[in-house]
């Protein structure tokens, strides 16, 4: 069963945490999370939710619950030097074109 909680006021910047552990036995991840970026990242995750909290305009601010037979992972933040964002922003502007051009054909 869900507990969910409306209203809630969103925790102090400083104070947010998200705390991913693993249970080895049904291998089984839980999260609990009161930083509303994650809360929303993990939320399609989330088979069984144990609570939820919304702020007053509705955003999900917060998550707690399990994983199950998922498997998380943490990747570090790609740093692009300016010469490779070029590159990448090159190449999805010819992406778009191109989308584009098939809309239009269709």
């Amino acid at each position: 069963m869900t507990e969910i909680k409306q209203d809630m006021k969103t925790a102090p910047f400083e104070e947010r945490e998200t705390i991913i552990s693993y249970e080895r036995q049904t291998e089984t991840w839980h999260i609990y999370t009161d930083e509303p970026k994650h809360a929303r990242k993990y939320e399609k995750y989330v088979t069984h939710p144990q609570r939820k909290g919304y702020s007053p305009s509705g955003q999900l601010i917060m998550l707690e619950g399990d994983i199950d037979k998922g498997t998380v992972s943490i990747t570090k933040k790609w740093q692009l030097t300016d010469e490779q964002r070029k590159k990448h922003s090159k190449v999805l502007q010819k992406a778009r074109i191109s989308q584009r051009a098939s809309n239009r054909t269709e």
